[in-house]
């Protein structure tokens, strides 16, 4: 790839399009090769460095849910069970890579919008919703109280961009959710992941144990530990989708309240 579309799809990735514009016309003056490369990736290693605090929390999201993965492949061999595994592993990279990158330029255009601290605060609100729905359902709760708080997340996300549009504008309240949805699937796969991982799949509930029988997993730990991690993989999708529907649903009503307001 050349090294102006390089600058140019970090920087729009970011947010700081301004900023990619003037570095490819200084890089327009740099002759090609790999002089022209060495200027590029400074370009972007000066945006990195410039990415607030939240972006590097990101990062370290993303190193930790990786980490996870690698953890269970090593602690439990089984897990790698040819070609597939590696695909839905290669998938899961990519999704945590466009998460990543996703999360990096939000927090540079909500850091504009002082609105920075309410996404992170929403996004710890639809993570924790998420996992008491878990607790509840593996404590066996009545259907109607998990559906309950099944709607929770989903009602947080909508609510706070309802509460960002009514502030900015319509667009920076879907960017403030949006961010929030990703910190979401993040903070959810780390618990969810990493308690599966540390606690070998427990507690092993009459269910699962039935359905090991007839898996033809090598041992109940294995079998339990793929179920769950998948369910974590699963949710770092969903959360985030899930949430920006409310948060689409959400801003709209905000947006029409407030073209209906009297003016004063």
């Amino acid at each position: 790839m050349r090294a102006d579309r390089v600058v140019t799809l970090v920087a729009s990735a970011l947010g700081r399009d301004d900023w990619g514009r003037a570095m490819r016309a200084e890089l327009a003056a740099v002759p090609r090769g790999m002089q022209r490369r060495r200027f590029a990736l400074g370009c972007v290693g000066a945006l990195l460095v410039g990415l607030p605090a939240l972006a590097w929390v990101g990062l370290a999201a993303a190193a930790a849910a990786l980490g996870i993965v690698a953890a269970a492949l090593v602690r439990f061999p089984g897990l790698e069970t040819g070609l597939g595994t590696w695909l839905a592993i290669g998938f899961f990279v990519v999704v945590v890579v466009a998460y990543v990158v996703g999360a990096a330029g939000l927090s540079v255009r909500l850091e504009r919008s002082m609105l920075l601290r309410g996404a992170v605060l929403a996004g710890a609100s639809i993570a924790g919703a998420w996992w008491a729905v878990g607790l509840v359902a593996s404590e066996g709760a009545p259907p109607l109280m998990s559906t309950a708080m099944l709607v929770l997340g989903p009602g947080v996300a909508g609510v706070a961009a309802a509460w960002a549009t009514v502030r900015v504008s319509w667009a920076v309240g879907v960017q403030c959710v949006g961010l929030a949805s990703l910190l979401a699937g993040f903070l959810l796969f780390f618990l969810w992941g990493g308690q599966t991982v540390a606690f070998a799949g427990r507690p092993y509930d009459p269910g699962l144990v039935r359905d090991f029988h007839t898996s033809g997993a090598p041992d109940l730990a294995t079998y339990a530990v793929s179920d769950s991690l998948g369910s974590a993989m699963m949710l770092l999708l969903l959360v985030p989708l899930v949430s920006l529907v409310a948060a689409a649903a959400g801003a709209m009503v905000a947006t029409c309240a407030r073209r209906r307001r009297p003016s004063a």
